[in-house]
């Protein structure tokens, strides 16, 4: 197998598997730990890993799993009310825009907008920092 495809493999398997270390999918791919710990660094595998396993797609799989668990007569595996508290926390989060972050979208889209029409920017820059008061006055 190409290096690329080992290393592609390897990423696959452990982003998709939480409970794998990087020590195991080096035996498993047959390549050094520092091979693959230089893969993890250098592709952002941890990140991609809590992406993929936080995924709304795969809490909604988990939970979908705990309900068939618990109508077969099992116990719960995990505290619903909990789950539901964290999940409605991710929710407010991702209605929210973080003042930083939305001053660094209008800085670019102004700078860009300069390139083409410079009279244009500084009328969008005046509307911008307003909208920018507005949502740091609703972070408040």
């Amino acid at each position: 197998m190409a290096k690329t495809q080992t290393r592609l493999k390897a990423e696959e398997f452990y982003i998709e598997n939480l409970e794998i270390t990087l020590k195991q999918v080096a035996e498993h791919f047959k390549v050094t730990e520092k091979t693959v710990g230089s893969w993890a660094k250098r592709y952002g595998w941890e990140e991609k890993r809590l992406d993929f396993h936080a995924s709304p797609t795969v809490i909604k799989q988990r939970l979908q799993q705990e309900a068939l668990n618990l109508t077969n007569g099992e116990v719960a595996s995990f505290n619903a009310d909990a789950v539901n508290k964290i999940m409605a926390a991710i929710d407010r989060l991702d209605k929210r825009a973080d003042p930083i972050v939305v001053h660094k979208i209008l800085k670019d889209l102004d700078n860009f907008i300069s390139e083409i029409n410079p009279e244009f920017a500084k009328e969008c820059t005046t509307f911008h920092k307003q909208f920018l008061q507005h949502r740091i006055n609703l972070e408040n």
